[in-house]
């Protein structure tokens, strides 16, 4: 399991210094629909050199180190406690390898020993491997991040979400974006969740960002959601010089109580920072 640890800080600089494949297209597509020289192509254009010389020089895509969140499906059998210090360690590890310009912040961090840092979450599963997943989200993403609590009243129907919840939430994703427009780097990627308690709609808000822009939601009425959503703000051309605002929204739904109705949204800039280690 020691060799574990340099898989976690090989994990870090995979995604400190890359922008998933996906993003990367929706970008090049993004710069594909502005006018030739707009100021729009120019920026997008800038992102997709920026990308790209991340990616060679193995240096951080973005400044902020981002805070560390886990997803981990571990094997029957090994022990989550075990699994848990290993991945404390490697963080220890990267965040003195990873040339972040806020690196010191990480280590002070990290070197309080505070529980809760970095954020793991265990799901046991029947699989032969170790998945893990990271993602850092940037400290201004988390800020503009917003929990909703919405009143209930017409918003579901027998615990099904009725047309005038799926307004709300559109409603949460558009307050949202408006309170980032100062705070963030546009294009942007919005994951977004409806449930009845709070901790769950945040985790599962998070969770979306981990998915890839052009996976196909299976629930039917959420996917065009989804699309809808994001090609009305797209249309609505925000004050940003871009024609593309919004790279994707990703939404998941949990089972919906009548008299409680909580809508989270997490944001990230274009700057998408996800990876997975499988751990055999």
């Amino acid at each position: 399991m020691l060799k574990l640890i340099d898989g976690i800080v090989e994990l870090y600089k995979k995604v400190a210094s890359s922008v998933p494949p996906d993003v990367e297209k929706a970008i090049a597509a993004a710069c594909e629909a502005e006018l030739p020289d707009s100021p729009g192509r120019g920026a997008l254009s800038a992102l997709a050199d920026k990308i790209k010389t991340a990616r060679t020089a193995k240096k951080p895509v973005c400044c902020d180190a981002g805070l560390p969140v886990f997803w981990i499906k571990i094997p029957r059998g090994l022990s989550q406690k075990e699994i848990g210090e290993i991945v404390i360690a490697g963080t220890m590890a990267a965040a003195k390898k990873i040339d972040f310009h806020a690196e010191g912040v990480l280590q002070s961090i990290m070197a309080s020993q505070a529980e809760g840092y970095p954020i793991i979450n265990f799901e046991e599963w029947e699989g032969a491997s170790l998945v893990i997943d990271l993602l850092l989200n940037g400290t201004d993403c988390e800020n503009a991040g917003t929990l909703f609590s919405c009143p209930p009243d017409g918003l579901t129907d027998s615990g099904v979400i009725a047309p005038r919840g799926y307004e709300v939430i559109a409603e949460c994703i558009e307050q949202t974006l408006s309170g980032a427009d100062n705070m963030l780097c546009f294009p942007l990627i919005v994951g977004v969740s409806a449930a009845s308690a709070r901790e769950q709609a945040v985790s599962l808000s998070k969770r979306q960002l981990m998915r890839k822009l052009n996976d196909v939601n299976p629930q039917r009425r959420v996917n065009e959601f989804e699309s809808q959503t994001m090609m009305s703000i797209n249309n609505a051309k925000r004050s940003h010089g871009l024609a593309t605002t919004m790279l994707g929204i990703k939404m998941a739904l949990a089972p919906i109580h009548p008299a409680s109705f909580f809508v989270d949204v997490s944001i990230s800039c274009w700057a998408l920072r996800r990876g997975r280690l499988i751990w055999s």
